[in-house]
């Protein structure tokens, strides 16, 4: 099964992103921040990685940076 890791601060993307890879026989996590999203990622390996550019804490474009020091 692939995991996904979803980092958006806007809770009804989150959810509406997670039903549909969901119900697709993804195993999906969500994050509110940049920050969460970093540490999802050190935590555990995903196959993708979906994050909103504009988020509280630490853009996506910055969570991204910080995400590809260790990946």
């Amino acid at each position: 099964m692939y995991k996904i890791l979803v980092a958006d601060d806007e809770i009804k993307i989150r959810e509406t992103l997670s039903d549909y890879l969901t119900a697709k026989g993804f195993s999906v996590t969500l994050t509110k921040d940049g920050e969460s999203a970093v540490y999802s990622a050190e935590m555990e390996s995903f196959d993708l990685i979906i994050l909103d550019v504009l988020m509280p804490k630490m853009d996506g474009l910055e969570a991204c940076k910080e995400i590809r020091k260790f990946t």
